[in-house]
Parts: C-alpha cells; sequence; structure tokens
C-alpha cells in the first residue's frame, strides 16, 4: 500500500499534464529481471568460485563447478542478450519532429539512449556536487531527469553508475573470455569458431609481458575481475546506503518498478509549464 501524501497545487498540475498518471514505469519487468539475473548469478558465481580457487570444504569441487558453470550462463544471457536488449528497446519521450520526419527517429531514439547510458558533461558536474554534498558543502543534485509533457525519461542512472557501466563492461567480456579458456582448452562456439585456442593465442602475446605463462596469466585476470565485482557491487551499493532518500529507487529495481512524479527527491522535472488556458 503506497503511503498517502499530500499532493502541493504544483504536483496536481504535474499529474494533469501527465494525462492524470503520477506513478510512472522508472524499470520495465524486463530490466528487473535483467538486473536481478545479473546480481543472482553474479554473487552465486563469486561464492562458488572463490570455494574453487580457495578450497572451501562446505561443498564438494564438482558441485561447485557444476553450479559455478550453470550460473556462468545465466550471467552470459543476463549480461549480453538482456541487457542490450532492454537498452536497445529503451523508451523514448515522444518526440513531435520524429513523427513529422523533421528528426530521423532512429537518430533521435540512439542519441537519447547514448546519453542515458553513457558520462557526460553534465554526469561529471553531478558527481562533483554529490562529493561536496558528502561533506556537507552543498545539496545532492537531481540525476533522473523526466519529460513529463512527453512521458520519458532524458536520464536515470546515477552518475556513479554511468562511469561503472564501461568498465564493467569490459570486466564482464574479460571474465567471460578467461573462464573459457579456464573451463576448456579446446572449447569452439557450434564446432566450429575455435574460441579457446584464439583466447590462447592472444594470451601467448600477452602473459609474456607480465612475465607469467599464458594459462596463469588467465587465471589471474579471471580472479581480479572477481576483486574488480566485489568492489563495483560495494560502490553500487554504497551509492543508495548512504543516502535514504536514494531507497527508492531500490525498491523500483526490486519490486515494483514504479516511481511517483510526486517525489521529487533527486528527480528533475522538465517540459511542465502550463498548458493554453490554464
Amino acid at each position: 500500500m503506497r503511503r498517502r501524501q499530500r499532493l502541493t497545487p504544483e504536483d496536481k498540475r504535474i499529474i494533469k499534464l501527465h494525462g492524470g498518471e503520477r506513478h510512472i514505469e522508472r524499470y520495465s519487468f524486463l530490466e528487473r529481471l535483467a538486473h536481478f539475473a545479473h546480481l543472482l548469478s553474479l554473487f552465486i558465481l563469486l561464492f562458488t568460485g572463490f570455494k574453487i580457487y580457495l578450497g572451501w570444504d562446505f561443498m564438494s569441487y564438482h558441485l561447485a563447478l557444476y553450479i559455478h558453470m550453470i550460473f556462468a550462463i545465466v550471467f552470459i544471457l543476463a549480461n549480453w542478450l538482456l541487457i542490450p536488449y532492454n537498452i536497445a528497446t529503451t523508451e523514448v519521450p515522444h518526440c513531435e519532429k520524429c513523427k513529422s520526419g523533421e528528426h530521423n527517429e532512429f537518430v533521435h531514439s540512439a542519441m537519447n539512449i547514448a546519453g542515458r547510458y553513457l558520462l557526460g558533461p553534465q554526469d561529471i558536474k553531478n558527481m562533483y556536487h554529490i562529493m561536496l554534498n558528502f561533506i556537507g558543502k552543498g545539496d545532492y543534485p537531481a540525476f533522473t531527469v523526466y519529460d513529463v509533457k512527453n512521458k520519458g525519461y532524458i536520464g536515470k542512472l546515477h552518475p556513479a553508475t554511468k562511469f561503472l557501466l564501461v568498465f564493467e563492461g569490459m570486466a564482464v567480456a574479460v571474465i567471460v573470455f578467461t573462464g573459457i579458456v579456464i573451463y576448456n582448452l579446446q572449447w569452439s562456439l557450434l564446432g566450429i569458431i575455435p574460441v579457446s585456442q584464439i583466447l590462447l593465442a592472444i594470451g601467448d602475446i600477452v602473459a609474456p609481458l607480465f612475465n607469467m605463462g599464458t594459462i596463469a596469466f588467465m587465471r589471474a585476470l579471471h580472479l581480479a575481475m572477481a576483486y574488480f565485482f566485489i568492489i563495483e557491487v560495494i560502490v553500487h551499493v554504497g551509492i543508495i546506503e548512504m543516502d535514504p532518500k536514494v531507497w527508492k529507487y531500490h525498491k523500483a529495481i526490486f519490486i515494483g518498478g514504479e516511481e511517483d512524479l510526486c517525489d521529487h527527491n533527486y528527480i528533475k522535472l522538465i517540459n511542465v509549464e502550463a498548458e493554453p488556458g490554464e
């Protein structure tokens, strides 16, 4: 049950302009599913991976390896199928110029999506003000931008999350490719593309630069990426836990997927000018 909130005249005008809707979908079901699958598989991979690496005795090696491989597949599907699909199909604000043909709809949508997920100048400014806020000098900036009239997000990711996205994407690729080699030195895709052999050839070039053998280098990279994800989770979760007002986004990504237009904490609303005759 939602907490009752007294609406101001400004809130009522925003709701009216938005077609009478107050609660908007911040995360779709597939976005929430991808986030949950990524997080669950990551924790299980770390848990079983360290069991395999350190030899913890709470389960057998073979069971840990079996679970590790199952959730490696879940991890790959979440990161290389669901998440790219969600990004590519992200809803963007309604645009009359796209509808009339003045804008190229595909290019306009692609630019909107890129601005939503890639770090930009405004995100860097927001990170600066967030750091000032942590030491008590200034307000926490709004990092969610929503177009009320055209019903769509301009931006909704925390700037620190956007900063980490590129590194996380690289870490996913590295941990998957090194994991393939560690799992099977002869693994090939569909029996046609010798993936392990290609990766080993690359490793034979790079590993000597670190005075390491190829397999040892692959294992070290795999372990390093595991530690990266531990740090990344701490930073990602810490962004929310450092400020109780941001917990609403935790609730949105794990439970309902909705955001309240009248909860103005960290949300900037644009295109809220009064309609003619108001």
